[in-house]
């Protein structure tokens, strides 16, 4: 392929007996250089675009709406870059103007988590336009400036007609191969073994690191391009300086921004999955359940037919549930299904769950995959709660995964699912609406506004699926020795909250857009 740049670029080929000549510069690219160079671009802005989603998901969730926003605003840097590089390639040395290009979009690109840090804070939340603002505060420059490379690479190298095509598609594919390798790089090993902000001050850092080169090149020995690459180091050393620990968490996993804290003076270790507190786990006394829901699903299986002995778990959180299941009754066992082993590890370090393992056992992966992994196992107990409000893994809610729901149940088994949302509730209805469709009996406890006003607060809500269920007069009352104060609901009850809500399924769970904003 660069054999083909070569023969396209020589300064004394000839189409048609008109002479061609490289574009002007003091010192013109390289074929070599100029197409490594595009396709080192193009991998950065792939990085990019990828670590994008897991630095806003603190603040934002990790939803289909964030995904688009981070998709499409990328794009929108790639399409203006492509515009902008062509017109100032027209006007300056190719040279110079993609050696400033780089400088400037590594050096965004490395300030990217100083950017989240300031704006992330004031946009919280799940309206799609905090995503969009977020991305656009944080990366939209570095992808237009980034995105210049190719036309102004293009300039460079030369316009002999007779190879233009060819010259054109060559640089348009190393591009694209450039852009694969950074996603499939940074998906597959980045963001698995270095920080988020770690990963875009050192790929900044590089990019423009590549741009001072080139503008010493441009001009040779010259005050100005040393001044150039002495800015650069300095901006360099302070962003890297300025970034560690800007994420607003202690462990950053694939899946989720996690903090663990002991509770000053107790043997209580707090978790926030991203933005929210997702469990207290008491090291001590598992029968200490500080949160509301936790005490409504302690009371809900209480209130089981039967006394329960096999418990499966789909997500782990801080292991609250399974530690106090495992107490609760003593003779019983407890398989978890989680997709992050970081989250495993960090919680298992932080609470000596190892010294639980002959009773709690932990399967690593999708739980959508893993259930149909568990071969004959029958649960009396299937606890769901892998839903923080922020991110929703919607193929968890649907009605094909409560088929399989039920295929592991036993008999007279009990699915209980912690979901959290607000506003009118709209994905808390349907998930009732769903839960009723599959399940013969369905009873939901929650807070009072969340039943009785048209607007509610951020809550829980648990809900509640199996058969000859307790009534929800009977299911509160057992829920309140607990601690709990929720309201419980039951029968008509129940179908009058769930309305018409959809029925979600894997073809349409728009777990998203139904979501109140917290």
């Amino acid at each position: 392929m660069t054999g083909v740049i070569e023969r396209a670029v020589q300064p004394g080929a000839t189409e048609g007996g008109a002479g061609y000549r490289p574009a002007r510069g003091a010192r013109p690219l390289g074929p070599r250089a100029g197409t490594a160079i595009v396709g080192l671009a193009s991998a950065v802005v792939l990085v990019a675009e990828i670590v994008a989603t897991r630095m806003i998901a603190p603040y934002v969730g990790v939803t289909l709406e964030t995904i688009s926003a981070v998709i499409g605003c990328i794009l929108a840097g790639i399409s203006i870059g492509n515009w902008a590089g062509g017109r100032v390639a027209d006007s300056r040395a190719p040279r110079a103007a993609l050696g400033g290009a780089l400088v400037a979009g590594g050096v965004l690109l490395a300030l990217a988590p100083v950017a989240i840090d300031l704006i992330g804070p004031r946009v919280a939340g799940t309206d799609p336009k905090a995503a969009v603002l977020l991305t656009m505060g944080a990366f939209f420059l570095p992808s237009v400036l980034l995105s210049m490379a190719s036309p102004v690479v293009l300039k460079g190298l030369g316009h002999d007609p007779a190879r233009l095509g060819r010259v054109a598609g060559n640089i348009a594919a190393l591009a694209t191969i450039g852009a694969l390798v950074g996603n499939f790089g940074t998906g597959f090993f980045l963001v698995g073994t270095f920080r988020s902000d770690t990963i875009l001050v050192v790929a900044g850092s590089a990019i423009a690191a590549l741009g001072c080169a080139l503008l010493v090149r441009t001009r040779r020995g010259t005050p100005l391009a040393v001044a150039a690459a002495a800015a650069c180091a300095g901006a360099m050393l302070v962003i890297g300086a300025s970034v560690d620990a800007r994420l607003p968490c202690t462990t950053e996993t694939k899946y989720v921004c996690l903090d663990i804290v002991q509770l000053p003076g107790t043997s209580e270790y707090l978790f926030r999955s991203d933005v929210y507190e997702s469990s207290i786990t008491d090291t001590e006394d598992s029968s200490n359940l500080r949160l509301s829901y936790a005490r409504d699903l302690a009371g809900a299986v209480a209130g089981a037919n039967g006394t329960p002995s096999r418990f499966l778990y789909v997500g782990a959180g801080g292991y609250t549930l399974p530690l106090y299941f495992a107490d609760a009754y003593p003779s019983s066992t407890h398989v978890v299904l989680e997709i992050d082993p970081r989250l495993v590890e960090a919680v298992t370090d932080a609470i000596g769950l190892r010294e639980h393992s002959d009773r709690i056992s932990t399967r690593i992966g999708d739980a959508r995959v893993s259930i149909t992994e568990l071969g004959s196992s029958r649960f009396d107990v299937i606890v769901a709660d892998a839903f923080s409000g922020l991110s929703v893994p919607w193929h968890l809610t649907t009605i094909e995964f409560l088929a399989q729901v039920r295929a592991r149940l036993a008999p007279d088994g009990l699915y209980v699912m912690n979901v959290v949302d607000s506003g009118d509730y709209r994905f808390a209805r349907a998930a009732v609406r769903t839960l009723e469709v599959a399940f013969d009996d369905v009873v939901v406890l929650g807070r009072p506004a969340a039943f009785l006003a048209e607007s509610g607060p951020n809550t829980n809500l648990v809900i509640v699926g199996g058969n000859d269920l307790p009534g929800a007069d009977e299911l509160a009352a057992i829920a309140a020795t607990f601690g709990s104060t929720s309201l419980a609901i039951s029968g008509a009850d129940v179908r009058d909250f769930a309305g018409d809500s959809v029925v979600l399924s894997d073809q349409f769970a728009p777990v998203e857009q139904l979501l109140g904003s917290p």
